[in-house]
């Protein structure tokens, strides 16, 4: 994976989808978590962050996506509770996702080794979750292409 730890700080790069289905995003948390996210994972070395997120979306759902076009570049630069920056470079592509057959959010997605929670939120309700980065509020409702820097 893109990631290294340093003693001044984390540091990786991620590949974000942004599913929107009707005015619905799907967002996924860890089970037991409390914190939601566009669902995505860590790019590998020598693999395009496209690929990264057709390989992901196939682990954590079954199914194979369609990345349609990227929308935004979020860079998230935080200062870590135990010290250092926690940063992280998100490419977020808008995709396509074929119908999985789900119609109960939220839902417990197939994998089992790291279980995860997706939920079709409705995008209008949002703002009344946590979801991190927060700027991705602002992917949702822009258009075109967006570099975003979220340094709290």
């Amino acid at each position: 994976m893109l990631t290294f730890d340093r003693r001044d700080g984390h540091f990786h790069v991620r590949a974000v989808a942004i599913c929107v289905r009707n005015q619905d995003v799907l967002i996924h948390q860890a089970v037991g978590d409390t914190v939601w996210s566009l669902p995505g994972g860590r790019v590998e070395m020598g693999e395009a962050s496209a690929t990264t997120l057709i390989r992901e979306m196939a682990e954590e759902l079954r199914t194979r996506v369609h990345c349609l076009s990227l929308r935004a570049i979020i860079e998230v630069i935080d200062q870590r509770a135990q010290g250092g920056f926690f940063h992280e470079v998100g490419f977020y592509y808008q995709v396509d996702l074929p119908d999985v057959g789900w119609s109960q959010t939220p839902f417990r997605g197939p994998e089992v080794t790291n279980p995860v929670d997706f939920w079709w939120c409705p995008i209008p309700r949002i703002d009344e979750i946590v979801v991190l980065p927060p700027v991705v509020r602002q992917v949702l409702t822009g258009h075109g292409i967006q570099h975003l820097v979220y340094q709290p």
